[in-house]
This record gives structure tokens, sequence and C-alpha cells, in this order.
């Protein structure tokens, strides 16, 4: 009996043993999932107020960027004169500078891959219209361009007559249909030598000759990504360079019908009578 007894005190303290052991482990566990709670519920709350700082820093957009080309006229870099006649060309005629009307075509910018934006059409100028003097590209793709080209006047696929007529160069630019149709290139007036004497340098498809040219110039690697703001380019004409280089031409009346100085017009205006720089 007294083993018996013993066998049983000892069961039972054993089974307390385990009793109180469980309950620690379990107080233990308890303990720990409230620390765990603890711990997630302030990862919560600062990955949310991580979120939250972030949203209110601003976000960087990525620019847009146009070309804004501008376009400049004078004579050996002095601005032009209407009235009195203080230019002076390669043959020593003075002259000034009543009008001045063209057409420029097909005008582009060249990237380095070999790919090409075209950024106008046709654009009328006038130096006596400010609008005309100006024009803004729509967007342009992000890479490295080198060259910006355009036509002089309109090649013979343009160069019909009323092709245009719903422009407002049709009247003012239309060529003669007995002297080949179509539109001029340019008209370059004014009074020389005297203010009885005036000259009319008009270019044009005449009798259905081509004398437009095409002018490429180098804008020495014109880079375009995410940050670049819009780009003011001007293309310069200088009237003077019409009259010489490689040809001295000598100002006249009318030279609509004269095939050799439309040939001589349009080698010196594809030399230098044209450049480009950068605005901004």
């Amino acid at each position: 009996m007294i083993k018996i007894a013993g066998f049983i005190i000892n069961l039972c303290e054993n089974f307390y043993r385990n009793i109180n052991r469980i309950k620690y482990d379990l107080i233990l566990l308890n303990l720990l999932l409230k620390i765990q709670y603890i711990i997630m519920k302030n990862i919560i709350v600062i990955l949310f107020i991580a979120l939250f700082i972030n949203s209110c820093q601003p976000t960087k957009e990525n620019l847009e960027t146009k070309i804004q080309l501008s376009f400049s006229h004078h004579v050996n870099g002095s601005q032009l004169s209407t009235d009195s006649m203080i230019h002076i060309n390669a043959a020593g005629e003075k002259f000034n500078v009543k009008t001045l009307t063209y057409l420029l075509s097909d005008i582009t910018l060249h990237n380095e891959d070999g790919s090409s934006v075209l950024l106008k059409e046709i654009q009328y100028l006038n130096i006596n219209e400010e609008s005309s003097l100006y024009f803004e590209s729509d967007i342009i793709d992000n890479g490295s361009y080198d060259a910006l080209s355009f036509r002089f006047g309109l090649d013979t696929i343009k160069n019909l007559s009323n092709n245009y007529v719903n422009e407002n160069f049709h009247s003012t630019m239309a060529w003669p249909e007995m002297m080949g149709g179509g539109y001029h290139y340019m008209k370059l007036e004014g009074a020389f030598t005297n203010d009885s004497s005036f000259y009319n340098t008009h270019t044009g498809g005449s009798m259905g000759m081509d004398f437009s040219f095409s002018k490429s110039v180098d804008i020495n690697g014109l880079n375009i990504d995410n940050d670049t703001e819009n780009i003011g380019l001007m293309i310069n004409m200088d009237l003077n360079n019409w009259y010489q280089n490689p040809n001295t031409i000598n100002l006249a009346p009318a030279i609509m019908m004269d095939m050799t100085k439309q040939m001589q017009l349009m080698n010196n205006g594809m030399n230098d009578v044209f450049s480009i720089t950068y605005l901004y």
C-alpha cells in the first residue's frame, strides 16, 4: 500500500508540474503574440507614414520639347533699311529693301540615327508681317539631332498653279501662267542707285524650270531628353549674299524670264545666304 501511495503522490506531483509548465508556456506564448502584434502594428504605421511622406513630395514630370523657329533678315549684319539706300552690294550698287516675301518648304530636323522630323511643310514669310516670322513645332521625340534642312521655294511636285488657293500667300506669290505657272519662291524689291530706279528680284519656276534648292545646316548635336525645355533656333538670311558668292549679280527691274540670273541666284542661295543660330 505504501508503494502504491508513493506512486500516486509522485504521479500527482508530475501532473501538477506539467500543468504549471504548460501554464507558463501559454503565458509566454501569449506574451510573444502580443509583442508580435505590437511590432506588426508599428511596421504598418511606419509604412503608412513613409507612403504619406513620399506622396507629399513633388513628382518630377518629363518635359515635352518643341522647336521654336524664328527668322531674321539683314544685309551684312545691318538691319534692313526700307528708306535710305545705305546698303551696297558686290557690284557697288546702293539699295534699300521695300518688300521681301518668300516660301520655305519641308523644314526638317534630322536625327543622327538617320531618321527625321518634319517641322513645317510650308512657311510663308513676309518681313512686314511679324506673325509670319515665327512658328512652333509639335513635340519632338528624344534623340540627338545634327542638322536642320529646308527647301527654298517649292519643288516641282508642290509648285503647281492653284495648289494653295486656301493659303494666305496664294494671290501674292502666284507666278504667271504664261511663264510656267505655280508660285514665286521669293519677291525681293526696293530702290537702287536713286529714288526713281527700282529692282525686282523675283525667283520661281520660270518656264517650268525648277530653280528651288535644298539647304541643310549643321546644328552641332542638338540633344533632346526628358529634361530638355523648348529650344529656340533662328534662320538668318543675308540679303547681300543673293548678289555675290560665287556670282556677282547686278540689280535689275525684272529677271523673271532671265534664266541665267535665275540659275545664278539659285547657286548663290545654296552657298551662304542662310545660316542658323541658337536663341535658347
